[in-house]
């Protein structure tokens, strides 16, 4: 509750508030960035650290991002009037949350205008007669006049027949064959220039679709959170079309219908088996590499949103009593079977190309974001009525990512109006604009012909050493300065009961110090970021990259300074006073704020 007596808006129900949550973390981190880092870390070997830190970190910080922002109704930055030292952790995910909400809108904007193409009478990534292929391409399906529906001797036959080609194509002009769908999305998507020193000139087309992505998220949220507590998500965009349907329930399901219609035609696919086996069979050596345990930490707290605000934003919104140790417990488990399922797809087509080019899986297709990209487009190329499937597809990927961006501006939105309500509360139109037009213009170099490497320094940097940092400062906060005893009893109002035994040891050791220790770890071996071919960025990039990264871990000490100084007295006296909780931080519903004040008083 505000200061005052001013009640902040609720969801409506418990549904609209999972799914809401649902459709924040099952997005594009799923089907485009796990797949990525699955295939670039050995397959099989990535998902024994994945789903190890899923349950031993993810799950207990996500409990308590759930928890602490329920107990106040507060955002991610006025939240930390619970321990007003650690008021730099708001800052900072404001400053992190911006960066990523600037490229992943440039990833929807390469799904729209895949969602564009996907309406031609013939795919565009399904032929190598366009004018931007070369003589290294080949064609998934050679003869698309033919049935899809042939024999196993014929399509063995057909498949021989490719096979021959794409060897003699790549003896005769000396390159590696390459499909027609990763030309298509180098060549024709991206015009991907030979170097991030050279972006090139603007793609018009996807900076047209840029535009559009931001107009939407505009529209959407506007108004902020409806007066009947309801979220602003996909379902705004589609009500004139379907009335009365809860749309958000739909955007969080379909996707898993799609994704299973897929999975059962790509794997009686050719070599789709061997592609599987590198899928699920670990290559134990690679667990000795400490990149893959370091990707698999990060991806999974950034596909569940730990330290980027919205789990915090979206929970500030629940109903005080909410059980949040349910919550904590279902959800970060579907988001992990989420992105092992979207693999099962990805791999059985890597295991198809693999076939019908002769290469090995793993050097199949050149690692990058645009994995997805590449090995989706040729899946549906394979489908009857390829462009029918190929338009779901491109607008299940849509609504994932709008639904996950539509929170990433939300915490914006939330951050502000929380800090100050008395000028923003009634200008949320104009804020919006502002902020939608200021995140455009920032991410313009994103669709630049270079502007996948821009992508790229910004996932990469932004995505470990400023993730991880945050992620421990909050624990640290939360479970040690606020205090895990004081944490406790908060918890138990709200759930009407005692939490389970297990989050102390895993909310106060287990997750802390393995973020800790994998913040130190990236910080001394941090490996360069590198081309597609294996070549290292250049070295200024490493700066540039570290430089965007500090900018939202230096607002922590600068903020704890600042708050030292306002203060009066000697400095320990000072330190102590800024680690206790300020009269704003109580209970969100107002029976309890006169216990939680004389049990604050009883604690000083």
């Amino acid at each position: 509750m505000a200061k005052g007596n001013v009640q902040r808006e609720k969801w409506s129900n418990w549904l609209d508030f999972f799914f809401s949550l649902l459709g924040y973390m099952v997005g594009l981190g799923n089907i485009w960035r796990f797949p990525y880092l699955c295939y670039k870390n050995g397959g099989g070997a990535f998902l024994v650290p994945y789903f190890t830190f899923l349950f031993l970190a993810a799950v207990p910080l996500m409990f308590m991002e759930l928890s602490y922002s329920q107990y106040c109704n507060f955002g991610s930055v006025k939240v930390w009037v619970m321990c007003p030292l650690f008021k730099g952790i708001g800052y900072g995910i404001v400053i992190l949350i911006t960066f990523v909400s600037i490229y992943y809108t440039t990833i929807i904007a390469w799904s729209l205008y895949y969602l564009y193409n996907s309406m031609f009478p013939v795919l565009p990534w399904r032929h190598c007669s366009n004018t931007w292929n070369t003589p290294a391409c080949y064609e998934t399906v050679v003869n698309p006049n033919r049935s899809r529906f042939t024999s196993q001797s014929d399509n063995e036959t057909q498949i021989g027949n490719l096979t021959q080609l794409i060897n003699s194509n790549s003896s005769n002009f000396g390159q590696n064959p390459v499909s027609a769908s990763e030309e298509f999305w180098k060549h024709h998507v991206l015009g991907i220039t030979d170097g991030v020193e050279n972006l090139g000139g603007i793609q018009y087309p996807l900076l047209l679709c840029f535009v559009i992505s931001w107009i939407l998220i505009f529209f959407a949220l506007s108004k902020g959170i409806k007066t009947s507590g309801k979220e602003k998500s996909c379902r705004d965009l589609l009500n004139v079309v379907v009335g009365r349907w809860e749309v958000v329930y739909v955007t969080a399901t379909v996707p898993y219908v799609l994704l299973a219609i897929l999975l059962g035609r790509v794997v009686t696919l050719p070599g789709s088996k061997d592609g599987l086996i590198y899928y699920m069979m670990p290559k134990w050596e690679k667990l000795k590499q400490f990149s893959v345990w370091k990707d698999a930490a990060v991806q999974i707290f950034y596909s569940v949103g730990l330290g980027g605000g919205c789990l915090v934003t979206l929970s500030s919104y629940n109903n005080f009593h909410n059980n949040f140790q349910r919550d904590a417990m279902i959800i970060p488990v579907i988001d992990g079977l989420t992105s092992w399922f979207a693999g099962l797809i990805t791999f059985s087509v890597i295991g198809y190309m693999a076939h019908i080019s002769n290469t090995d899986i793993s050097q199949t297709i050149t690692q990058g974001p645009g994995v997805a990209f590449v090995v989706y487009p040729e899946a549906l190329s394979t489908l009857p009525f390829a462009q029918l499937w190929s338009s779901i597809f491109f607008i299940m990927l849509l609504l994932v990512g709008m639904d996950s961006q539509f929170v990433h501006v939300q915490v914006l939105l939330t951050s502000l109006s929380d800090s100050f309500p008395e000028k923003l509360d009634n200008r949320k139109i104009l804020v919006t604009g502002v902020i939608c037009i200021m995140s455009f213009l920032f991410g313009i170099p994103c669709v630049t012909q270079g502007g996948v490497y821009v992508v790229q320094i910004i996932d990469w940097y932004c995505s470990s050493i400023s993730l991880l940092f945050i992620i421990f400062m909050e624990s640290i906060a939360v479970c040690w300065i606020y205090g895990f005893k004081r944490f406790l009893e908060d918890i138990t109002l709200m759930l009407g009961r005692k939490p389970y035994v297990f989050w102390k040891p895993l909310c106060k050791f287990v997750a802390p110090l393995s973020t800790l220790a994998f913040w130190i770890l990236t910080l001394v071996d941090q490996s360069p970021l590198k081309y597609d071919s294996g070549e290292p960025f250049p070295v200024w990039v490493s700066y540039v990259g570290t430089f965007i990264a500090l900018l939202s871990v230096v607002t922590f000490p600068i903020a704890a300074f600042q708050e030292i100084l306002s203060l009066r007295g000697p400095f320990l006296k000072r330190l102590k006073s800024s680690m206790k909780p300020t009269p704003e931080w109580r209970p969100a519903i107002k029976k309890y704020i006169e216990c939680h004040d004389d049990t604050t008083t009883e604690m000083s």
